[in-house]
């Protein structure tokens, strides 16, 4: 990040300032001070950081006598509280865009120490210097007060509003006063952090009053004010300190909510009184002595770039969750992904890395993505990386006393390289078997550690260096291909930021303060013999108030620096005219610099414009156009080039000298940057006596095809448009000149058929088919009505594929693809090939055709895929659909087998009786025509296959006979029901015997013949089974109704006759099959 004074507004009369407060969401700033200053500036949020922003109101308030040393904001109901040094409290209230008091408080009995509203608004809590404490409501009212018996300094509510801090000046059993307080306010109580700034110079960081673990650290001066930003993300630390000479110096520290300190801001003047925060957290305000002081602030934001692809980082409202956007540019498409615990970005090439925290504990995710942001590679490592710099083959990462190269191109990404640093006085070289993820080992030769006193603030690397930044302001030397330490160079300060140019001879650093120095790496004297021997680097170059800096990609001596709102491009360490911009320089090559205004795109970070997107182009190349635009002498163009010489300039001055056909400078111009093609074109247009032709070429060269059409129109070289136009694609103006001027018919095909592929590669297909019938190209416009789905079409193109037998079985799997069998049967029937066609009507389950085809090409075939569907239906336990299908292909053995298995198993779970009838029925059909087809000579063999058939029509008779007498007692003619049923007795091999039995029981008691249902009960109790005891109850009911109605006749009239009744002259030839009579 970078801080930097942008701004002095001067009190009148010199009076001295006390407090200051600045409104988060109005944009008000009070500021108070000697004899009743009280001041409000209306500060607008101006985008134009170079005056910190424009004053559109200034009205002094008038009210108080004494000094004002307390200015408080009410955000929430846009009240301003004031009190001063007579304990006079004010609240002023805003009315038609002025200030005017509305409340007045005076105790006349102590000072106000200090007064704190509550984050909601509606309390206010005041402490006296005498102890007492008032608790008041936002319209006046005293809600509590109490005697606290101590002398308060400072009071602070919590972001709920339940709690309030007192702070009491010091005494004698305290080191050091309290000199400030901060409760951040948090949407996530969980996250809240109350800050302490004691005089001493500590501070204590805490998530609650009872954290008994606080963030505590130093720093190095007499604390006077400190302050979180909005977000809570910065705690600024106002005090001053003591120079060499003993001279206090101002200062602002500012921090991470872990004490790492981010930067330093020195100020002018006696010393800091107060300061605030804008709503933004962009800009601060300070009180020194009779002025305010504006800073501006530019956070560190995470982003990084893959080529023009952009990946920033941002918090979503309400979530834990930081949105990483790829952006590109160019295209404007964008892709989101949502990480956890980000913790930083960086890119190289076509790679970006993602650092976060893992859903593990104590786990941290390294993930290596590409420009779209699909994760390519990762992971993972147990200590928090603080530091990441990426190359072309290595992602490097650091804490506070390791580095870690992970070799994530190398054919084992897993293997890891650690360089660990410790404490110690001598550097110690070990072999380390340690790796980053899950214990990998790392071969002796690619490991080594590295011990060293202090820990590390910053890192920067290329393919061959590695530069380690030291809390100490030392910067370590490694060279990353035999990982040997090879210098350590002394800066006078921390180094927060390292940079590297192209070929490692310079890097320059940016220190704690903002100052940037860069060094040659070429002017240290190595003592080899003493790898940590310190040595002192010759300074090429220092700059103030940076807030980062950029090598050219192609030249080692030209950078870019950005310096608070501008730009400066350095050649051998003199600069340029700077360019007024705030942008982020993300790629600076060929003279030309490409930045990022990242902090409008963070306004509105899911609607990134292209216009946040900005080039520059360095003074020696805009010079180098201006010459060769008005006409200058290309002499003189040429000397100046050759001075600055850069293959950009050298490119210019040869399109400009094509443009003036000056063939010679343009011709060594080309050489100059080694443009093969360029030095080609430029002879061939030595061969062209033609002027006008000449020039057409030279336009055609840059791309402006229509001026060099008018030009060779104008020479009637209709040929010369022609070739332009088909070297360059441009099918559509090819149309337009063969419509004018030309009647080829290979180049009118060969126009259609691109044009064709232009629609298709756009997917319009019926453009595309179009064009394809023109040209009679039958391939792609099969294709074409293949995805459009017009079927009937496509059927019509098998003629014109006649002869294509490839294009045909492609057409012919088009149709089978969506089920058309007829349509695919013609197109392979069209082939030499018919087992596709075979293939596809068993596929779809047409038989018909699949046999008809079979009969006159391949039987064999179907045999194969019949016994393999067939397999699937037997699997599938679809032994009727097997039996159908062997029944169509007149494999009967096989019916038979399976029904064989069917009735088995049918008999075992006793199913339907009509469902057993028609299975014995198939069978025995079956098994008859098993014997015709067979031999007629009379064997042994041909008597058991027709007893089997006679077998299975007698099983087929059985359950006939028990579905007939069921039917017939259904009816109510249960006469004829027994004497059907009694025909089941023959059948006992057949039908259950419980089945038999029940029914003839069953009938004889509805028909009156109580003898036989008696003699069926018997039998079925005679039988063992679960219903024995039933039995013999059913028995004696039978019989005392058989004395009841001995007498009686209970036979229907038309059943009177009926000739016999008796099981011995019982016989299936005696009755009608159908009927039952």
């Amino acid at each position: 990040m970078l801080v930097y004074l942008s701004k002095k507004i001067a009190i009148p009369n010199g009076v001295k300032l006390s407090c200051i407060s600045w409104s988060t969401t109005e944009g008000w700033l009070a500021c108070g001070g000697e004899n009743g200053l009280l001041k409000v500036l209306l500060v607008a949020n101006s985008q134009n950081v170079e005056d910190g922003g424009n004053l559109s109101m200034n009205q002094t308030l008038v009210g108080h006598e004494g000094n004002v040393l307390i200015v408080e904001w009410n955000e929430k109901y846009k009240k301003l509280t004031t009190s001063d040094q007579h304990g006079l409290i004010i609240v002023w209230m805003l009315h038609k865009g002025m200030w005017f008091e509305e409340m007045i408080n005076n105790r006349n009995k102590s000072v106000v120490r200090d007064l704190k509203w509550a984050k909601d608004g509606r309390k206010i809590c005041i402490v006296y210097e005498d102890g007492a404490v008032i608790v008041g409501s936002v319209d006046g009212k005293r809600m509590w007060g109490r005697d606290l018996g101590l002398k308060p300094a400072l009071v602070e509510w919590s972001p709920d509003g339940q709690t309030i801090v007192f702070c009491s000046v010091r005494d004698q059993s305290c080191q050091s006063s309290i000199t400030g307080i901060d409760w951040h306010q948090s949407a996530n109580h969980a996250r809240s952090k109350l800050a302490l700034g004691y005089e001493n110079g500590s501070i204590q960081v805490m998530s609650d009053i009872g954290d008994r673990k606080p963030d505590l650290f130093q720093t190095g001066m007499s604390v006077s004010k400190i302050r979180w930003n909005v977000s809570g993300s910065i705690l600024a630390v106002a005090g001053a300190r003591a120079n060499s000479a003993g001279r206090l110096i101002s200062l602002v520290q500012f921090y991470n909510p872990h004490g790492h300190l981010l930067r330093t801001l020195r100020v002018p003047g006696n010393g800091i009184n107060s300061i605030a925060w804008e709503g933004s957290s962009m800009r601060m305000a300070l009180a020194v002595d009779s002025f305010i002081y504006f800073a501006d602030i530019q956070p560190e934001y995470q982003w990084a770039c893959i080529d023009d692809v952009l990946v920033y980082a941002f918090a979503m409202p309400g979530k834990d969750d930081k949105c990483v956007t790829f952006w590109n540019s160019k295209s404007n498409e964008r892709f989101a992904k949502y990480v956890r615990g980000l913790i930083g970005i960086c890119a190289f090439g076509d790679y970006c890395a993602l650092i976060s925290e893992a859903s593990m504990k104590n786990t941290f995710a390294l993930i290596i993505c590409d420009a779209k942001g699909t994760a390519l590679i990762g992971k993972y490592m147990e200590e928090k990386p603080e530091f990441t710099v990426m190359t072309a083959s290595q992602l490097i990462t650091a804490t506070d006393s390791c580095v870690y190269l992970w070799h994530y191109c190398s054919n084992e990404p897993n293997n890891a390289v650690t360089l660990q640093i410790c404490q110690g006085n001598r550097c110690t070289r070990k072999p380390v078997r340690v790796g980053i993820d899950s214990g990998t080992k790392v071969p002796e030769s690619d490991s080594s550690r590295f011990t060293l006193r202090d820990s590390i603030c910053s890192l920067a690397a290329s393919e061959n260096m590695l530069l380690v930044g030291m809390q100490s302001g030392a910067v370590r030397h490694y060279s990353l291909r035999s990982l040997r330490h090879e210098a350590t160079y002394n800066l006078e300060s921390r180094a927060c930021n390292i940079y590297l140019n192209c070929n490692d001879t310079k890097f320059s650093v940016i220190d704690i303060d903002g100052l940037l120095t860069v060094l040659d790496l070429n002017s240290a004297s190595f003592h080899l013999s003493d790898p940590l021997h310190n040595q002192q680097l010759v300074t090429v170059n220092r700059r103030k108030d940076c807030r980062g800096m950029h090598w050219s990609r192609d030249m080692p001596d030209l950078y870019v620096t950005m310096e608070k709102n501008r730009l400066y491009v350095f050649r051998n360490g003199d600069p340029e005219e700077p360019v007024l911009s705030s942008g982020h320089v993300y790629e600076f090559s060929d003279l030309e610099i490409k930045a990022i205004l990242l902090e409008e795109i963070m306004q509105t970070p899911q609607t990134p414009k292209k216009e946040h997107v900005v080039n520059f182009e360095t003074k020696t190349l805009r010079d180098t156009r201006s010459l060769i635009l008005h006409n200058i002498s290309f002499q003189d163009s040429w000397r100046f080039v050759q001075k600055n010489g850069h293959q950009r300039l050298w490119q210019l001055l040869a399109h400009g000298a094509l443009q003036k056909l000056d063939l010679a400078i343009a011709k060594q111009s080309f050489a100059n940057f080694a443009d093969i093609y360029g030095v080609n074109f430029v002879r061939k247009l030595e061969m062209i006596c033609d002027e006008i032709q000449q020039r057409a070429e030279v336009s055609a060269f840059f791309q402006h095809f229509d001026k060099a059409e008018e030009r060779f129109a104008s020479m009637n070289r209709v040929d010369l448009s022609l070739a332009m136009r088909i070297k360059m694609g441009d099918w559509f103006h090819v149309g337009n000149i063969l419509r004018v001027g030309g009647d080829d018919d290979w180049i009118r095909d060969f126009m259609f058929n691109n044009m064709g592929k232009y629609f298709f590669e756009r997917q319009k297909w019926d453009r595309a088919a179009s064009y394809f019938t023109q040209s009679k190209n039958v391939e792609k416009l099969v294709a074409c009505l293949y995805l459009q789905e017009d079927y009937d079409e496509l059927e019509k193109t098998i003629h014109a594929a006649a002869g294509n037998h490839e294009l045909l079985a492609n057409i012919g799997s088009m149709f089978c693809s969506v089920g058309m069998c007829s349509q695919a049967v013609l197109a392979f029937r069209s082939t030499s090939d018919m087992n596709p066609g075979i293939e596809a009507c068993v596929l779809m389950k047409r038989w018909g055709s699949a046999f008809s085809l079979v009969t006159k090409h391949n039987r064999q075939q179907i045999t194969v895929v019949l016994e393999r569907y067939v397999g699937h239906l037997l699997h599938a336990e679809m032994k009727l659909c097997a039996i159908n299908l062997y029944r169509e292909t007149n494999d009967h053995e096989n019916v038979v087998h399976l029904l064989s298995q069917l009735a088995m198993q049918s008999v075992t779970v006793k199913h339907r009786p009509m469902y057993m009838k028609k299975i014995y029925v198939l069978r025995a059909l079956e098994e008859s025509k098993i014997n015709r087809s067979s031999t007629r000579h009379f064997s042994t063999e041909q008597g058991k296959e027709a007893s089997a058939q006679m077998c299975y029509w007698r099983k087929a008779e059985a359950y006939h006979f028990l579905l007939l007498a069921h039917r017939q007692l259904y009816e109510g003619r249960f006469e004829y029901a027994k004497r059907t049923s009694l025909l089941l007795e023959n059948y006992r091999d057949c039908v259950h015997f419980y089945r038999s039995q029940s029914l003839i029981a069953l009938a004889a008691y509805y028909s009156g013949n109580y003898s036989v249902c008696g003699k069926a009960c018997m039998k079925l109790q005679a039988e063992p089974g679960p219903i024995k005891g039933n039995i013999s109850e059913l028995i004696t009911e039978i019989l005392s109704k058989r004395s009841l109605h001995a007498s009686g006749n209970m036979r229907p009239p038309e059943e009177r006759s009926v000739p016999w009744t008796s099981t011995k002259n019982a016989s299936y030839l005696d009755l009608c099959f159908a009927s039952g009579r």
